[in-house]
Formats: C-alpha cells, sequence, structure tokens
C-alpha cells in the first residue's frame, strides 16, 4: 500500500510535471508567436489611436533650419567691374521648425488627406548672433530678380523698367539686417513694376525664408495600406497619393487627363504620386528602394538613395544620400527633362530651376558652395570653398521603424541672372549664377525622444522576450525529467518492498517465474542507478 510519504512524492512529481508542460508550452508559444513583433507591427500601423499614428501628427524631434548668409564683400569693386563678385558666409542663423499636420480625414479606400503647418521659432543659443542685429550686404534680389525676368521682353518693357529703378534709385546692392533679408523686405521698383508686369511680379514683399514658409493651405492624400511590392511606388506605403486633389506638379508641365489616356508630357519628372514627405517612411525598408522626397520648399520631389548600413546604439541604421545626378541636366538624366521647359536653355549641370516657386523670379536649387557642379558656377565668385564633408545631405534612417534618426540636408538657393542691356547699373551681373544662402535642414539625433523608444522595441524587448523563451524552455525541460526521474525512483520504491514481501515467500529452490526474477535481481538494479538522483530527500 502506499504510505502517506509516497502519496505526497508522488504529489510533488505530479506539480513538478505540470510545471515543465506549461513552461514548455509557454516557451513555444512565445518563439511562434513572436508577441513583440505583434506589438512592434500594431504601434506602427496607422490607425487613430496607434503609436505612429500620433508621432507623425506631431512628431516629438527637433528639426532645425541652419540658414547660412552669403555676404558680398566688394560690392562698390564689382559693380564697377573692377573685380569679380567676393562673398563670405555668415552663420548659421537657427530656427527651429515645428510640424503639425492638421485636419486629418480618413478615408474608407485606405487612404488619409491632412493639412501640414510648420511654424518657425528663432534659437538664439544655436545662433551665430542675432540676424537683427548683423548687418550684411546683399544682392536685391527683387530689382534682380525682376530685371532678369522680363530681359526678353522687349523694349516696351525693358526701357521704362530701367528708367524707373534710376529714377527711384533703386541699388542692385542692398545693406540691411540679415533678419529683414530672411524675413521680407520691399523695394519700390517691384510695388511700381507689379502694375506694369503682373504676370511676372506677383509679390509685393521679399524674403528668403519668407517664400520657403508660404505654404498655404495645402491638402496632400497619403496611402496608408502596405503593399508586399516595395519597390513600386504606385501604391507604397506612407506615399504621397495627391497634393492638392492632383498626383502632379502642374507648375513643371503635368497635365490632368480627362480619361485614362497617357499625357506624354506627365513623366517621373513632374509626377507626385509614389513621393514622401520624408517625416515618415515605411517600415521594413529594402535597401534596394529608391525614395523621392517631396517638400513644397523644394519646388520638385528630390531622389536620395542607399549609400551604407551601419549601428549607431545598437540599431540597424541605413544611410542615404541625394542620387548623384539629380541635378544633371537632361541630356544626362532624362528623369529631369520637365525642369528646364520653362527656359529658353536648360541650366548648367549642379543647377535646377527653382523659378515657379520663387516669385517667379530666375532662382535656381544647387548644392552649398555649387558642390559637384559645372566649373563655372565657381569660377564667376570668388570665397566658395565646396566641401562634401560640410556640404553633402545625409540622411539615416532605422529600416525596421521608417524613421529618420540624424538628417542634414542642405540646399542651397541662387540668383539666376540673364543678360539685360537697359540698365547698365546692374551689367556686372549679367550671366551670373549668385548664391543668396544655404540651409541645412537637420534632425538631430542628439534629444530625439523616437530613439528610446525604437531601442525598447528593436533592442530591449527582443532580447529580454528571448531570454525568457530560453528560461522557460530550461525550467520546462528541467523540471520535466526531474517528475520523470522521481516518478521512476517512487516505482522502484514501491516494487522493492513488493519484492521484500515475496522473498519472505518464495522457495528458493523452485523455478522463478518473470515477476519472481524481476523482483529479485533487476529492480534492485534500478535501485542503484535511481539512487543516484535523490530527488526527495
Amino acid at each position: 500500500m502506499k504510505t502517506s510519504a509516497q502519496l505526497q512524492q508522488y504529489k510533488k512529481c505530479i506539480i513538478l510535471f505540470m510545471i515543465g508542460v506549461i513552461s514548455s508550452a509557454i516557451a513555444y508559444a512565445l518563439y511562434a508567436v513572436d508577441p513583440t513583433r505583434l506589438i512592434f507591427e500594431y504601434k506602427l500601423t496607422m490607425t487613430p489611436t496607434s503609436t505612429v499614428y500620433l508621432t507623425w501628427k506631431k512628431p516629438p524631434i527637433g528639426v532645425y533650419i541652419k540658414v547660412y548668409i552669403f555676404n558680398i564683400t566688394n560690392p562698390e569693386a564689382f559693380l564697377a567691374g573692377q573685380e569679380k563678385l567676393k562673398v563670405e558666409e555668415i552663420g548659421p542663423y537657427v530656427y527651429q521648425e515645428v510640424l503639425e499636420n492638421t485636419k486629418v480625414v480618413w478615408h474608407d479606400n485606405g487612404t488619409i488627406s491632412y493639412t501640414p503647418k510648420r511654424t518657425v521659432y528663432f534659437v538664439p543659443e544655436k545662433s551665430r548672433s542675432n540676424p537683427v542685429d548683423d548687418i550684411v550686404n546683399v544682392p536685391n534680389v527683387p530689382m534682380l530678380g525682376v530685371s532678369s525676368a522680363v530681359h526678353d521682353q522687349g523694349f516696351l518693357v525693358n526701357y521704362p523698367l530701367a528708367q524707373m529703378a534710376n529714377l527711384l534709385d533703386s541699388k542692385p546692392i542692398l545693406t540691411m539686417p540679415v533678419y529683414e533679408y530672411l524675413w521680407g523686405y520691399e523695394d519700390p521698383l517691384v510695388r511700381l513694376a507689379a502694375g506694369i508686369v503682373p504676370n511676372f511680379i506677383n509679390f509685393r514683399k521679399f524674403g528668403l525664408l519668407d517664400r520657403m514658409y508660404d505654404e498655404g493651405e495645402n491638402v496632400v492624400n497619403m496611402n496608408i495600406q502596405k503593399s508586399k511590392n516595395m519597390l513600386e511606388e504606385n501604391g507604397r506605403y506612407l506615399s504621397i497619393e495627391t497634393y492638392n486633389g492632383s498626383p502632379g506638379l502642374p507648375h513643371w508641365g503635368y497635365t490632368e487627363p480627362e480619361t485614362n489616356e497617357t499625357i506624354p508630357g506627365n513623366t517621373i519628372c513632374n509626377q507626385i504620386r509614389g513621393a514622401t514627405e520624408g517625416t515618415l517612411f515605411p517600415t521594413d525598408i529594402d535597401r534596394d528602394v529608391v525614395f523621392r522626397v517631396f517638400r513644397k520648399a523644394f519646388c520638385r520631389v528630390l531622389p536620395i538613395v542607399f549609400k551604407s548600413e551601419s549601428y549607431e546604439q545598437g540599431l540597424r541604421v541605413f544611410e542615404y544620400k541625394f542620387a548623384d545626378d539629380f541635378l544633371d541636366p537632361p541630356e544626362m538624366n532624362a528623369d529631369n527633362e520637365c525642369y528646364c521647359r520653362k527656359m529658353e536653355t536648360c541650366l548648367k549641370r549642379g543647377l535646377s530651376d527653382l523659378t515657379p516657386c520663387y516669385y517667379n523670379i530666375p532662382a535656381a536649387v544647387s548644392l552649398p558652395h555649387f558642390l559637384d557642379a559645372d566649373p563655372s558656377l565657381i569660377e564667376g565668385v570668388e570665397g566658395l570653398n565646396p566641401d562634401p564633408e560640410k556640404h553633402r545631405t545625409r540622411i539615416f534612417i532605422q529600416p525596421d521603424v521608417g524613421a529618420p534618426l540624424n538628417v542634414n540636408s542642405r540646399i542651397q538657393t541662387n540668383l539666376v541672372m540673364q543678360h539685360t542691356v537697359y540698365n547698365p547699373r546692374i551689367k556686372a551681373f549679367n550671366g551670373l549664377v549668385v548664391p543668396l544662402f544655404w540651409s541645412d535642414l537637420e534632425i538631430s539625433k542628439d534629444g530625439n525622444e523616437l530613439i528610446s523608444l525604437m531601442r525598447l522595441l528593436l533592442v530591449i524587448a527582443p532580447v529580454v522576450q528571448t531570454s525568457v523563451v530560453y528560461i522557460l524552455a530550461i525550467v520546462g525541460i528541467t523540471t520535466f525529467v526531474l517528475s520523470l526521474v522521481g516518478t521512476l525512483r517512487l516505482l522502484n520504491q514501491q516494487t522493492e518492498e513488493y519484492a521484500e514481501e515475496r522473498r519472505d515467500s518464495v522457495d528458493l529452490r523452485m523455478p522463478l517465474g518473470m515477476g519472481q526474477y524481476t523482483a529479485i535481481h533487476i529492480l534492485p538494479a534500478i535501485k542503484k542507478i535511481t539512487s543516484k538522483t535523490d530527488l526527495f530527500g
């Protein structure tokens, strides 16, 4: 009969067995289901309450615009034709940009519509000095730009304009505070000329940053359905579907088709569908994907391509750069054909037309200090020192989450001066591409709240989960083995007691049956083996 002690030992074996089974089952379930991945995908799927949506709606990251002005150091000698244009870089003047995506509407077709709002604040502690106090010599962009814009409009337009410039004593180079140059000043010539040639002059006040942030009420429609083929732009997760109702950019010649017909002028050059605003990228990025980044201030899409992979703070990071040919003329890069339609001749390598987005003034975008541009652009201006380390764009993205970790997007704005013949006061500028300023849009990893969240989701949580799986598996296997060994020992103990009872009644002179043989010879051997593991004391 089983004694009370044996029953307690049996209960212990059963408990150990159950612990082993449950631990092993939980370990397998954690391994098979991968709850960390489920939580990760849930938080990174766009829904009205998800983490990624709340982060996208009002990004908790520091975005700064560092502005560098090109100050003219020899205004008199240059205008007199005695010296080439000499400039020095002044800056940075730093502004923080705060983005909020407003008026969000969720649609049944897997898209959302919204209006981005950007607000800027001066950051004195990061700036060179106060832009109100710093005085610079700079091109009178409205006056020069208007003259360049109407240079081919004939005598009846250009001669009166030149006479008005002389009458109003409108100067081609102004001395003014940096603040006015950045955020707006008026020129009497422009104010009068706006009534004469309104098709060319549709502004009264000019400011370098004022135009960049004069975005208006733009409605963006974005796809939020995940697609399996990330290499295909059409339908890509978190890509733009339409901008102000159009999948293209009309100012670069995009025409809305009335039917499904193909319009020859509608190309990748003026298409915006499939591009991204750059605040958030798809999850699980494929390194072969080329992203086209659009922002109204850019006036066009800017392609970025994968450069390298590295690790920072335990996070996998992809580094991107601008495509090497994104500022090449159409004969070198056919994708840029539409950016040259409004010009008499295409701009030189390293320049892209900016005119439709810059008061209709002939302007062009380039890399800072004409980096990687046609050498003749640098030859026309003294004081430029292109440096790849300082002036090249670098974008670091965490590919699993699709979030920018560290960004330096560097772009320069220039005034393109055509040849004018009716105003000798601006003759020195003829044929020049005049650098106005360059900006560095920076997202720093320092103080980036998203990094802590990403490390929790991508580094800490998987390690904790894997450790828990291993611990549970070890506990499960160990307790299962212990329960098995304990059970065998109890069986051995009971069999031994039975054998002793039988041994007293067995006549050793008679042949042994199988049960008797087992009790007398085999069970003692089992006891010897199991006694090495004293499970219950």
